[in-house]
């Protein structure tokens, strides 16, 4: 009865989640910044863009997470 130990994180995950974080750190500030100068005196405006802008970020993040949490069956079994 072998169960297999569980494998250690690896720092490459630490890395990328850590750039994840950072890149949406700009991207909340740049597109902040933006939808503040074009649509300043529009709350209507303002609330679309930040809807927009909230569901854009979720696809570059999900193809991350992808990569990261994938599983590669190079091993032998």
């Amino acid at each position: 009865m072998n169960e297999p130990e569980p494998t250690a994180p690896k720092i490459s995950k630490l890395l990328w989640l850590l750039l994840l974080m950072a890149l949406m750190m700009i991207y909340i500030l740049l597109v902040a910044r933006l939808i503040d100068a074009f649509f300043s005196g529009n709350i209507l405006l303002e609330m679309i863009s930040y809807v927009v802008a909230g569901i854009i970020w979720i696809f570059p993040a999900k193809w991350v997470m992808f990569k990261l949490n994938r599983t590669d069956q190079t091993g032998n079994e």
